[in-house]
C-alpha cells in the first residue's frame, strides 16, 4: 500500500482528482491511498506524523506531495525542501518529497495544471480570458487603486473546464473536483511539463 500525504482538504477536490486520473492511466497496477492534510502546515502534526510512523511499521510507503509556492507566500521550492527536510530529520522521518510544479520552481499544483490544459484545442478560450484580465486589471477606482481582483489560477482553470459544452453528467462531476482531467480534449496527460511528477511516482510508488 502506498499512502501519499496531499495539502487537500478532502479527497474531491481538483488536486486529488488530478493525481488519481494520472494513476488511473499511468500506475494501474498500484494501490494507493490518499491522506489529505488540509494544508502544508498540517504535514507534521501530531496526527499525520502518527499515521506516518504506523505506516512505516506495517511495512506501507509513504509520499508526500506539496504545492512549493513562492516568496509572496512565504515559501518557494527552496524553503519550502529545506523546512520539510529539516523537519524530517528532527523527527527521525525519511520519505520522499514532490514539489509542483516540477520539483525545481516556485509554483503550486494549479501552475501544472494550466499548463496540461489543451490550449490548441481551445486557443481562442485562452486569448479571450487574457484579454479579460488585461481589461480587468487596467479598471481603477476614484483613488487610482485597482478596482477589481482577477480571479486565481485556481478559479481561472475551473472557468475553462466550466466553460466547456458538457452532458449534464460530466457537468455534475466538476463540483466534486473531477475537472475531467482524464479527457483529452480538455487535458494533455501527455506533456512533457508532467515528467518530473510521472518520474517521482514511477521512482517512488512500490
Amino acid at each position: 500500500m502506498n499512502k501519499i500525504f496531499i495539502e487537500a482538504q478532502k479527497e474531491t477536490t481538483s488536486e486529488c482528482c488530478f493525481l488519481k486520473a494520472i494513476l488511473s492511466q499511468y500506475f494501474q497496477d498500484k494501490e494507493v491511498k490518499f491522506i489529505c492534510m488540509d494544508g502544508v502546515g498540517n504535514l507534521f502534526n501530531e496526527t499525520n506524523v502518527n499515521l506516518m510512523r504506523q505506516a512505516v511499521e506495517d511495512g506501507e510507503n509513504i509520499l508526500v506531495i506539496l504545492d512549493a509556492d513562492n516568496p509572496a507566500k512565504g515559501a518557494g521550492c527552496v524553503s519550502r525542501t529545506e523546512f520539510v527536510d529539516g523537519k524530517m530529520k528532527s523527527l527521525d522521518l525519511d520519505f520522499p518529497l514532490f514539489l509542483y510544479p516540477n520539483n525545481n520552481d516556485d509554483g503550486d499544483v494549479e501552475t501544472l495544471m494550466e499548463d496540461i490544459a489543451n490550449k490548441s484545442a481551445h486557443q481562442k478560450w485562452w486569448d479571450c480570458f487574457n484579454d479579460y484580465e488585461a481589461c480587468v486589471s487596467g479598471i481603477s477606482d476614484n483613488n487610482g487603486d485597482k478596482q477589481y481582483n482577477l480571479p486565481n489560477l485556481k478559479a481561472k482553470l475551473h472557468t475553462y473546464i466550466s466553460s466547456q459544452k458538457l452532458s449534464n453528467k460530466e457537468r455534475k462531476k466538476l463540483g466534486s473536483g473531477n475537472w475531467l482531467f482524464d479527457n483529452s480534449s480538455y487535458w494533455d496527460l501527455s506533456r512533457p511539463t508532467l515528467t518530473p511528477l510521472m518520474d517521482f511516482l514511477k521512482n517512488n510508488l512500490k
